[in-house]
């Protein structure tokens, strides 16, 4: 079941990030959750002219790789399905949702997708879980 906001009674803009937003996360966060996602792995893969290199010579920074992209990039390797992707899931204060949007639109230029996914963690005896659905 996807929870809704009580005030706008839409889905909550949540943010997950891993890197830099662990580090620096997004502004007017009002509650964020650690965890990890599956199906997803880390690679340098994204090449940049803004974060790294120039317009002539782009260096690579550290993207997201779905699994499906995976497998039609390398088949040959086979994807580690037993990688995650560890990060914080941030919820923005639905009255800056579009400050904030604007914000990372600027900060990670071209460096995501809007996607809704589960975020995973672990319960008290050590068993994974979902902790956010469908975020």
């Amino acid at each position: 079941m996807t929870v809704l906001d009580p005030i706008t009674s839409k889905k909550p803009y949540i943010v997950f990030g891993y890197g830099s937003l662990i580090f620096k996360p997004p502004p007017h966060v009002i509650a964020q959750v650690p965890g990890f996602l599956k199906g997803y792995v880390r690679r340098f893969a994204q090449m940049s002219h803004d974060h790294r290199g120039t317009p002539e010579h782009p260096g690579r920074v550290v993207t997201l790789i779905h699994k499906e992209d995976w497998d039609k990039f390398s088949a040959s390797d086979p994807f580690p399905d037993e990688d995650v992707v560890w990060g914080v899931a941030y919820t923005i204060d639905p009255v800056y949702e579009s400050e904030v949007r604007d914000d990372l639109d600027y900060r990670e230029k071209d460096g995501y997708t809007l996607e809704s996914i589960d975020v995973y963690g672990f319960d008290d005896d050590g068993n994974e879980k979902v902790v956010l659905h469908d975020v």
